[in-house]
């Protein structure tokens, strides 16, 4: 084994670091561009010495913000659905509440609009999910969302093929933190300096900061699983787990070896660890990629952004401009003979400077008397227009977004011919959101496999409805099913099914709601009789305060027959709940019956057990008795033979020495204990059960 312990960490950075290093370069450039930064170095120098303007007329960040911002207003949705005959629907919603308060909890909203953002600008972001404690005082964890401002901190496994990163087999995030802190906050660790590997620029040490690394990476155990007569899936471990609980075997139906995966997490400095390696729960690495266009090019893959499609389109506008700016701040050119303004030499030195009056001598040099003639320079020419108008349309060409898409007016006339521009401007760039909800679909798989392990006890968790109302459910990992039903209580148990996880993309719930107020006012407008059926939802879709409480006022006025169907709907049939509640007292008598019966079963068997322990000690005591009565039975006969002896020769003493010992063996013991009587052992038995139930619940 290796002294350093850290060498394949090192190793696999630079390897990711060296496939990295053109999307890495490409994307601080495509940023810069977008902050601002969109001359030539080369030209901007030149510019400056000569006192010439450099413009920045950025027309490029409000195409970008337009696909950022209309994200935001289509918010993509995790939907939690059952697959198989083990799970259920409304454990399904548990998932769903269960997530929304994840996300409600760690502001996900910010974390999916940074990774988009980034990756319309620069052609990648990420986003991820970390564990935490709920507070200072608790020891319950809970996941949270959180973003990644940089992604260029994030080395993400070049060799993965899944548009959301599901394959990914080792990711590494870091951060550059002051020595101070890092002192601060590990005070046994040292900032040693690593190897050099940051293309030769950044050290993992620099004197003023330490870097700090964090390792996502994916192992495999050989494991065998079985599929058991009930259909469940179990792994060796599981059932080797119930054996030792004294648990029967199940019966399996088919086994087959794979390689399980398991998720390894470590932090550590250039030479030690920092934090230990320890295992994640999961099968996932918690870093969640959104792409923007990939390209593979001879197994090269190109990460761009809608930035880098407009860069040169840009500097063109940015050219144009410059150059009309330049022709608008010179006021005209004079041509004047020679002694005709030296004598005042002042006026002339800034003859761009707008003065009063400008002196000259009224000759030339012939003597006549003439004005110095002026050439009006602030006439653009127009292909510096038709420049910038051509520079303006490629930006929107290589972006396929048009003034349609931003809400400018266009050749277009009719409505349909509007939206039917905007929709050409969204499908050009709909795989931005489409890859974001790629990668928010697979953090939500994530979540569903993570959260029963993070929630393995019986507790009462806070789950959160499309409404962004609060509940409280019950848990139970140790019940048999998925949903049990206790009169008005239900108990889900998370770990029973599987589930599979789907995304929405659609207006956020508050949007919802708008349009459903505007529909119902355009509805009263044609039939205002309706406020008097459906008044109370108008006003409950309603944001402003006291909306609730009208809509609880009107509810009040609606027709008594509506009054009677919205009371029914929260009320069970009193029949129903008879039914419900008789069939609850039997199983409460069966259960009781059931444990006093167990009780007396326990009673039984030890009795069983300590007349067996007695009958077994006495059987030892009989035999005993037998092997004692034989040794002195012989020892007589020893006796008897030396008296005799003088009067036998040796073969009559071997023949009854032989004699004697036959008839030991052949002696039978005495009788053993009569075996113990079943009969009154029956008697203390409970009744029996009943095997129906009452003539009144059956169905």
């Amino acid at each position: 084994m290796s002294d350093d312990p850290l060498k394949a960490h090192r190793e696999a950075f630079k390897t990711f670091l060296d496939a990295w290093n053109d999307d890495r370069k490409r994307y601080v450039e495509d940023l810069k561009f977008s902050a601002g930064h969109q001359w030539d170095e080369k030209d901007l120098k030149a510019r400056e010495t000569d006192g010439r303007p450099a413009l920045v007329v950025d027309k490029v960040n409000q195409y970008v913000k337009q696909v950022v911002n209309d994200s935001r207003q289509n918010r993509p949705g995790i939907k939690v659905r059952p697959v198989d005959s083990g799970a259920d629907v409304e454990t399904a919603e548990v998932f769903n509440g269960l997530i929304r308060h994840v996300e409600d909890n760690s502001n996900s909203d910010t974390a999916f609009d940074t990774a988009l953002e980034c990756a319309a600008k620069g052609g990648f972001g990420f986003f991820r999910i970390i564990r935490q404690y709920s507070g200072t005082n608790s020891f319950q964890q809970e996941l949270c969302f959180k973003r990644i401002r940089n992604p260029l901190t994030v080395l993400f496994d070049p060799d993965c093929q899944e548009p959301d990163g599901s394959d990914a087999k080792r990711v590494y995030i870091w951060e550059d933190m002051p020595e101070a802190d890092f002192k601060a906050t590990y005070p046994k660790a040292k900032p040693v300096d690593w190897e050099s590997i940051d293309n030769g620029k950044t050290d993992w040490y620099t004197g003023k900061k330490v870097r700090v690394a964090e390792c996502y990476w994916v192992e495999t155990e050989a494991t065998t699983m079985h599929l058991l007569a009930d259909g469940s899936v179990v792994s060796q471990e599981e059932i080797d787990q119930a054996k030792a609980e004294g648990i029967a075997a199940p019966q399996i139906i088919e086994s087959r070896e794979m390689d399980k995966p398991v998720v390894k997490w470590a932090k550590f400095n250039g030479e030690e660890y920092l934090k230990e390696p320890q295992t994640e729960p999961g099968k996932w690495i918690p870093v969640f990629p959104v792409w923007g266009n990939e390209t593979d090019i001879e197994g090269k893959i190109i990460h761009t952004g809608m930035i880098h499609a407009a860069k040169d389109a840009q500097r063109l506008y940015n050219y144009a401009r410059t150059a009309t700016a330049e022709r608008l701040s010179k006021p005209g050119v004079y041509i004047a003979a020679v002694g005709q303004v030296e004598s005042y030499a002042e006026d002339w030195d800034g003859s761009n400077r707008n003065v009063a009056v400008k002196r000259y001598d009224p000759i030339d040099i012939n003597g006549t008397p003439m004005p110095p003639p002026r050439f009006d320079g602030t006439d653009i020419p127009s292909s510096l227009v038709q420049d910038m108008q051509i520079s303006e349309h490629d930006i929107q060409g290589s972006l396929g977004m048009y003034n349609a898409s931003l809400g400018e007016k266009s050749n277009e006339k009719s409505g349909k011919a509007i939206m039917a521009r905007q929709r050409e401007g969204d499908m050009a760039n709909f795989h931005y959101h489409d890859n974001l909800a790629r990668a928010i679909r697979h953090a939500g798989r994530y979540l569903v496999d993570v959260l029963p392990q993070i929630y393995e006890s019986k507790k009462v968790i806070r789950v959160l409805g499309l409404d962004g109302k609060a509940e409280m459910v019950d848990i139970d990992p140790t019940q048999e099913v998925a949903h049990q039903k206790l009169g008005a209580k239900s108990i889900y148990n998370l770990n029973v099914g599987e589930y599979d996880v789907s995304v929405s993309v659609g207006p956020s719930y508050t949007t919802q709601r708008q349009e459903a107020a505007e529909a119902m006012s355009q509805m009263f407008q044609g039939n205002p009789a309706l406020m008097q059926i459906i008044g109370d939802l108008y006003f409950r879709n309603m944001d402003f305060p006291g909306a609730e409480e009208m809509a609880d006022r009107m509810k009040l006025m609606l027709p008594p027959p509506i009054q009677e169907a919205e009371k029914s709907k929260g009320e069970e049939n009193p029949e129903v709940q008879q039914v419900i509640q008789q069939a609850e007292q039997v199983i409460a008598q069966k259960d009781e019956l059931m444990q006093g019966a167990v009780q007396k079963i326990e009673e039984l068997m030890q009795q069983v057990q300590q007349m067996q322990d007695e009958r077994e000690i006495k059987a030892g005591e009989l035999k005993l008795k037998s092997r004692e009565i034989g040794v002195k039975e012989y020892d007589a006969e020893t006796k008897r033979a030396q008296v005799l002896a003088p009067a036998f020769g040796p073969e009559q003493i071997q023949a009854l020495v032989m004699q004697t010992l036959q008839d030991i063996f052949n002696q039978p013991v005495q009788q053993m204990p009569e075996p113990i009587p079943m009969a009154p052992l029956m008697e203390m038995m409970p009744e029996p059960m009943p095997e129906q139930l009452p003539p009144e619940l059956s169905m």
